[in-house]
């Protein structure tokens, strides 16, 4: 498991990869990345030729800018691309 991000200088410490990785750290192959701009992203997943998918994310950027903790949406975000909800 990989997980990065592509975020606004006034966020960056609010988008904590480290614990998005610790939560899913028994996913092999899998590479999530979260992006939270102003402008905002496509969300555009892809393959690698050796087999490490990369899922992206888009957080909404005010949502996150405003949040004391980002982490729950990061989480139920991440479990939703991964197919891990009910």
């Amino acid at each position: 498991m990989v997980v990065v991000k592509v975020v606004d200088h006034d966020i960056f410490d609010k988008v904590d990869t480290q614990y998005i990785e610790n939560q899913f750290s028994s996913l092999q192959d899998i590479g999530i990345v979260f992006i939270c701009t102003r402008e905002g992203r496509e969300e555009d997943d892809w393959t690698e030729e050796d087999g490490m998918r990369y899922i992206v994310i888009h957080l909404p950027y005010e949502k996150v800018r405003q949040s004391a903790d980002a982490r729950p949406l990061m989480l139920a975000k991440a479990k939703e691309r991964l197919g891990l909800v009910a």
